[in-house]
């Protein structure tokens, strides 16, 4: 309350967040990959025009979880900085946290500043198998509110290892096939449980899009044609999975650890830039200074705060 936080937005306005684990950019179609593991997004880019941004230069700066979001809802650490989530509190916003993590770290240390808390899977460390696709209904009931603003983070376990238990089981069309991607790879000398692991990762990747994709449908078919929306999706980090070397997981050696998706929609076009609607997609993003990115898209303003 120090911060006397405002919010520019007239009227009602909706933000969402949408955080995810372990994807790497390299691996989405959306961004050239060859194999058709991002269809709804390529589907929403194709349909939305300049009302989503697919942010072609986004990076992390951390290699795993923790560090990742204490930069990203931290403001990158900078000095006196607020949480972003305590500031939309005080500025008005109804804050939600729903995750798909058993996480107590990440639980206290960023849901703790929620107003509501949805944890769906309690099942500790990396052989959770509760989907992401779970989050669905949770993200539903929140967009329904009758709050005026509200500020919706959802937590996706995404395609964090172990990458087998991040889709249905019945769901991976790249295992026991030889494609483009396989023979590149064998080409390539990666070993034989290393491609297995990317066909994996694949077919995460690949449920994560229509996951993603669902939430996007909700908060465009959601609240009264003149509200504020808006909707960000990024990753924490990536993961090295066969890119550069004979290696799956995370990795803070190479750049596959760090190079991340970020889309960015919102349900009136974007401000014209004198270079268009290009030049907002080709700007470099950085994940620890993501917290700007969402207080302008909340419309928030408080005192010592720095808009260079």
């Amino acid at each position: 309350q120090d911060l006397d936080p405002t919010v520019a937005i007239s009227g009602r306005s909706t933000v969402v967040v949408v955080l995810t684990e372990s994807v790497t950019r390299d691996n989405l179609a959306l961004y050239g990959y060859e194999r058709a593991t991002s269809p709804g997004l390529l589907a929403h880019r194709d349909a939305q025009g300049d009302r989503l941004q697919v942010l072609r230069n986004a990076w992390s700066v951390d290699a795993t979880t923790l560090p990742a979001l204490r930069n990203l809802f931290g403001f990158g650490g900078a000095q006196g900085a607020p949480h972003l989530l305590a500031l939309a509190r005080a500025a008005g916003y109804k804050v939600w946290w729903m995750s798909n993590h058993d996480d107590i770290g990440v639980e206290q240390e960023h849901g703790r500043f929620a107003d509501v808390l949805d944890l769906v899977n309690r099942t500790p460390g990396r052989v959770g198998t509760a989907l992401d696709g779970e989050l669905l209904d949770n993200v539903e009931a929140a967009l329904a509110a009758p709050e005026a603003r509200k500020l919706i983070v959802v937590h996706l376990l995404g395609a964090h290892p172990h990458y087998r238990l991040r889709y249905p089981t019945d769901q991976n069309p790249f295992d026991d096939r030889v494609d483009g991607t396989e023979a590149k790879m064998i080409d390539a000398g990666r070993s034989t449980l290393v491609r297995q692991y990317r066909n994996e990762y694949d077919a995460a990747v690949l449920y994560q899009d229509s996951v993603v994709s669902d939430i996007l449908r909700q908060i465009e078919a959601c609240g009264p044609s003149d509200e504020h929306r808006a909707l960000i999706y990024l990753s924490d980090h990536g993961q090295e999975v066969g890119h550069v070397g004979n290696h799956a997981g995370h990795s803070p050696a190479t750049p596959a650890g760090y190079r991340i998706p970020t889309l960015v929609w919102r349900n009136r076009p974007f401000a014209p830039t004198p270079s268009g609607a290009q030049a907002i997609a080709a700007r470099p993003f950085r994940a620890d200074w993501g917290a700007w990115t969402v207080a302008g898209l909340l419309g928030l303003h408080w005192a010592g705060e720095n808009p260079s």
